[in-house]
């Protein structure tokens, strides 16, 4: 049992890579149909944003918030609970982080950041809920009540920070959070901060729960065939609450990430799509938590290594994304083969056993 799972994690990580190099390929293909330099453009992609520690920050910097939405699309879709909602929890647990911050008066800082992370963390937990209450009491499907209950939350927090939580100025944000409740960042002004930390350790906490532990196991079970989990005793309603408030829970903690360490304060517009981000990186590290953080840092060098072939070539920022989306379809090519290959076995040994 535990060799299979070591070489499942083993085979996801080679996917992983694979997906990679398929995409990295085929995007030369398009560089040289563009009559481009292939080594130029892939020297200010890949190499250039490693060539030094500052630009090592960066990318870690921007790899960050990919890595707690990875894990939080992740544990849903390892459920079969398809929650397309980490924008949405995103938002609310950054203006929940914000609001704890500037209302919890004379906490000491380390106790006054940790109610504003668990302030983000619980409301972004609660709002995952709310799909999961439409799905176990009148069977609505989550893949629409996620995505309608992300532009609810984008309203709803635009509105909260315009009108309710303001700090006075030109900008509509709330108000900035003071240095001592800040986390500790590892070279101003860059963004990286010790929330890397927190998203390296979240990883292995949930590699840990769903490798080692039952819960992680009915998880598998539920994903692999939800009716077949309920047939053998596993109580599915249970385990969508508890998966979404996971999921939920992650994506709040990217949003105080965010607050308490990037910006320092909330602001309309102040995520570029996180949550969204999170369904590819999910996809592309195939459910793994390991796979989560392999796919959110090399999406975080192609971030920052794109705006420098956006600089320093002829080569736009677009093709970036088209090399994201050729690893995101690499990777369900590989799935879909390797369904059919598992299928064309199962049916050869039918036709043997019945010979």
């Amino acid at each position: 049992m535990i060799g299979t799972k070591i070489k499942s994690n083993i085979q996801g990580v080679i996917s992983v890579l694979a997906a990679i190099f398929a995409a990295l390929f085929i995007g030369a293909i398009f560089l040289l149909i563009q009559k481009q330099n292939i080594f130029e453009v892939y020297f200010y992609l890949l190499i250039e944003p490693l060539k030094s520690m500052n630009n090592i920050i960066k990318v870690l910097g921007k790899a960050t918030p990919l890595i707690f939405t990875g894990l939080a699309v992740a544990v849903s879709f390892k459920c079969g609970i398809f929650n397309i909602g980490a924008e949405g929890q995103l938002l609310f647990g950054a203006l929940a982080a914000a609001v704890a911050w500037h209302y919890l008066y004379g906490l000491p800082p380390w106790l006054h950041m940790i109610c504003a992370v668990a302030a983000g963390m619980l409301i972004g937990a609660l709002y995952s809920l709310i799909p999961a209450f439409l799905k176990v009491l009148f069977n609505v499907h989550e893949v629409v009540s996620t995505i309608m209950l992300n532009n609810v939350a984008s309203a709803i927090t635009s509105l909260l920070v315009v009108n309710t939580f303001r700090q006075p100025g030109p900008h509509a944000r709330t108000f900035s959070v003071a240095e001592s409740v800040r986390f500790f960042r590892f070279a101003p002004p860059e963004h990286l901060n010790i929330g890397f930390i927190f998203a390296v350790v979240s990883v292995i906490i949930l590699y840990m729960l769903m490798q080692k532990t039952p819960l992680g196991y009915r998880i598998d079970i539920a994903g692999k065939n939800m009716t077949a989990a309920r047939f053998s005793g596993i109580n599915s309603k249970k385990l969508i609450y508890t998966v979404m408030l996971i999921s939920g829970a992650l994506s709040g903690l990217c949003g105080a990430e965010r607050v308490l360490g990037a910006y320092g304060y909330m602001q309309i517009g102040f995520s570029p799509g996180y949550g969204f981000d999170g369904i590819t990186i999910a996809i592309i590290g195939r459910s793994n938590p390991v796979g989560v953080l392999l796919t959110a840092l090399f999406i975080g060098l192609l971030q920052y290594g794109g705006v420098n072939i956006n600089i320093m070539t002829d080569v736009p920022y677009e093709w970036v994304q088209a090399l994201i989306a050729i690893m995101f379809i690499f990777v369900a090519v590989q799935d879909e083969m390797l369904r059919g290959a598992v299928s064309g076995i199962f049916r050869s040994k039918r036709k043997k056993a019945s010979i």
